[in-house]
């Protein structure tokens, strides 16, 4: 399961990436931006990863230009009262203060809001994170009340704030990318028989109606605008 935005390439974390990012996890310039900050063994990440693979949270490995970058995340998400926690690291340190991070921002906030209907959208970040705090309020986050003390910070944003922002930032953007492109959401043809991925497909599709859709070698791609 892919979903490409702005040159931005984002591809569901499976087993296969726990090692990558345990060790991006565990890189002191992650680290440090996180109230955990142990070490993670193995083990350790096999089962956190039992603990997310679910309707109820979407981590999701970052590409770009060919590499990978780090993880976006929405999780705790409640389809009930359309909620979540929205979440991104990226342990290169050249990346921290270009566009892309502010582009991250974006991508994983709009998730949240058009993709799934998320009505509040919430983000923590280290008091000390100046440039993780910069980011997500630019997006339209505001700090949450009684939190202005606390170490590991809650934020939130909701779909009207973003909605009122989304298109100076996506014109910002624009400058920067591709604007004209379409977003693509894709099922890979070895994902067709795979239930999980399915069910993430029907929710995706619930709340959203794509421009266009077409089936090929490379599996099942919508466009949308």
């Amino acid at each position: 399961m892919i979903y490409c935005k702005f040159g931005i390439k984002l591809n569901l974390l499976k087993e296969a990436d726990l090692e990558m990012v345990r060790q991006w996890r565990n890189d002191p310039v992650v680290a440090r931006n996180y109230e955990f900050r142990d070490y993670i063994t193995p083990e350790m990440q096999k089962e956190w990863f039992k603990t997310i693979n679910n309707l109820n949270n979407l981590y999701m490995v970052i590409g770009y230009r060919g590499e990978k970058l780090g993880v976006i995340n929405m999780k705790n998400i409640d389809w009930d009262h359309h909620t979540s926690e929205g979440g991104i690291f990226i342990p290169d340190p050249k990346y921290h203060q270009t566009a892309i991070s502010a582009i991250l921002s974006f991508i994983a906030t709009e998730l949240q809001f058009k993709f799934f209907n998320g009505w509040v959208g919430y983000a923590r970040i280290m008091k000390d994170n100046k440039a993780g705090r910069a980011f997500v309020m630019s997006v339209g986050y505001n700090l949450c009340p009684g939190q202005k003390d606390n170490k590991n910070q809650l934020y939130f944003c909701t779909k009207e704030t973003f909605e009122k922002n989304s298109q100076k930032i996506k014109k910002a953007i624009g400058l920067l990318t591709i604007q004209d492109e379409p977003s693509v959401f894709i099922i890979e043809r070895s994902e067709f028989e795979d239930e999980f991925i399915l069910q993430w497909e029907r929710r995706f599709l619930t709340f959203i109606k794509p421009d266009k859709q077409e089936t090929i070698e490379a599996g099942r791609i919508y466009y949308f605008t």
